[in-house]
């Protein structure tokens, strides 16, 4: 026989009341929309949407960046002359 748990989302009230209200629409719960969600996760193994993931020259970008290595111009005209002068 199965046991029923107890799982806490902890999220911002104004998107708790906005998907409610839609959810409420169908005729679900937010409580029975969640169970929903982890029993297609279960089924597909994997989540039920795309998740877009960035290709590895955007990671190494995103790394760059999170270490202080990107380059930086002044104004909007020297990063256009950068730019244009790279090609």
């Amino acid at each position: 026989m199965a046991t029923n748990t107890t799982l806490n989302v902890r999220i911002e009230e104004e998107i708790k009341v906005k998907a409610s209200r839609i959810l409420e629409a169908s005729g679900l719960t937010a409580s029975s929309a969640v169970r929903l969600f982890l029993l297609r996760v279960i089924e597909d193994e994997a989540l039920p949407f795309e998740m877009p993931r960035p290709n590895a020259k955007t990671r190494r970008a995103i790394q760059a960046a999170n270490r202080g290595r990107m380059k930086t111009a002044k104004n909007s005209k020297t990063l256009v002359k950068d730019l244009l002068a790279k090609r």
